[in-house]
């Protein structure tokens, strides 16, 4: 009786644990390799993120998280508050004027 007990406990946290695992896809508005860096270092710090990558050629964000400890909403929020759009989400124009000069141009400029 233990023995099953034991197998069903483990069974289940196994099970928990990747059930809390997805990917959120976010397009940005980042336009160099420093974006690129920007991003992805900024998105260790977002609680429950376990990695991150930035394909320059499409800008878009890929994400893995724990969804008991952050969201996609959440991810996203994040995005703007570092200067970047972040899908239909309009970056935060203060963190945005914080940004290496490389990371700005005119084309940013056109989606305000």
């Amino acid at each position: 009786m233990k023995k099953t007990a034991i197998i069903i406990v483990l069974a289940a946290i196994s099970f928990a644990a990747h059930a809390q695992t997805e990917k959120v896809a976010i397009k940005t508005s980042a336009i160099c390799e420093m974006c690129k860096a920007t991003l992805e270092r900024d998105m260790a710090f977002e609680k429950g993120v376990k990695s991150s990558t930035l394909d320059m050629d499409t800008k878009v964000l890929t994400v893995e998280y724990n969804n008991t400890k952050t969201s996609a909403d959440k991810i996203r929020k994040r995005i703007t508050m570092v200067g970047y759009h972040a899908d239909s989400l309009a970056r935060d124009p203060k963190a945005y004027e914080k940004l290496p000069d490389c990371c700005k141009d005119g084309a940013h400029a056109d989606e305000e």
